[in-house]
């Protein structure tokens, strides 16, 4: 699934078909380089937010430690791919 690489939302498009430039719909960044994330990733950083806002904080910090280890190795696959 496709995201925004500034705020994560996956509310992006193109900006004209034609052209490899995307806009977030959320916070309005545009650029070429969108982040592939992993269905899995998206839904467990959902169940954060969802946690979060429920008072799960204790639960909520283990996922988001886990998902940023997880995110690291993706920004480094991602700097050797060049980008």
């Amino acid at each position: 699934m496709k995201a925004c690489p500034k705020c994560g939302s996956t509310n992006i498009t193109k900006k004209f078909p034609q052209m490899d430039i995307w806009i977030c719909k959320e916070c309005g960044w545009e650029g070429t380089v969108i982040v592939d994330f992993p269905d899995e990733s998206l839904k467990k950083m959902k169940e954060i937010e969802k946690a979060e806002k429920l008072g799960k904080e204790a639960e909520a910090v283990k996922k988001k430690e886990r998902l940023e280890k997880k995110m690291k190795k993706l920004e480094k696959r991602m700097r050797r791919l060049g980008y």
